[in-house]
């Protein structure tokens, strides 16, 4: 019950954000008594907290699966950079949660550790095998694709364009790698 009462939460969350969701929307939702929930949930900002752990450790599993899956360096730097902003959380729910739930931002913040963690050893890797310059700092790279990736966070840029993240995050992926200077006229 405990899962069909997270799995709803975070449905409802979606549609109509944190603050939006009542535990009557859940209970009604899922066919139950509020008291049911209550059983299992002490407050709505327990099935919140709840629902960030579990949130946080499926994003860092399915972070470390997906790099699992390639051998080679630029797969996993690319993949890397591919995951590094969930698509599936609006970031509209992040300002929300650090607005009014700031005590559920550290989690949020140790996912983002957790990413760059994970993204220092792929950078010395590839300065190592000559991929990336050595004459460049790991940690400002890593400094620099993290605040990169996380501008799509501050919504308020992509107010009045006509551009998804899906595209503002691939956009962004192909200036980190390759830059804006066309480099064909340098051959």
């Amino acid at each position: 019950m405990r899962e069909r009462i997270l799995d709803k939460a975070y449905e409802l969350i979606q549609r109509y954000g944190l603050r939006g969701f009542t535990m009557d929307d859940v209970a009604s939702e899922l066919g139950i008594s509020k008291k049911t929930i209550y059983k299992i949930f002490a407050s709505k900002n327990q099935l919140i907290s709840e629902l960030m752990d579990r949130i946080v450790e499926v994003e860092k599993a399915s972070f470390s699966e997906e790099i699992s899956k390639h051998n080679d360096w630029l797969d996993k730097f690319e993949t890397v950079l591919t995951m590094y902003t969930p698509e599936d959380i609006p970031m509209r729910l992040v300002e929300e949660l650090y607005r009014y739930y700031p005590e559920e931002k550290e989690k949020i913040e140790k996912l983002f550790e957790f990413r760059q963690e994970t993204l220092y050893p792929l950078i010395e890797e590839g300065q190592r095998s000559g991929k990336i310059r050595k004459d460049l700092n790991p940690v400002i790279i890593v400094m620099m694709i993290h605040d990169l990736f996380m501008a799509p966070a501050d919504s308020k840029r992509l107010k009045g364009q006509d551009i998804t993240i899906k595209q503002l995050l691939e956009q962004m992926k192909k200036l980190f790698f390759y830059g804006i200077l066309n480099h064909e006229e340098d051959k």
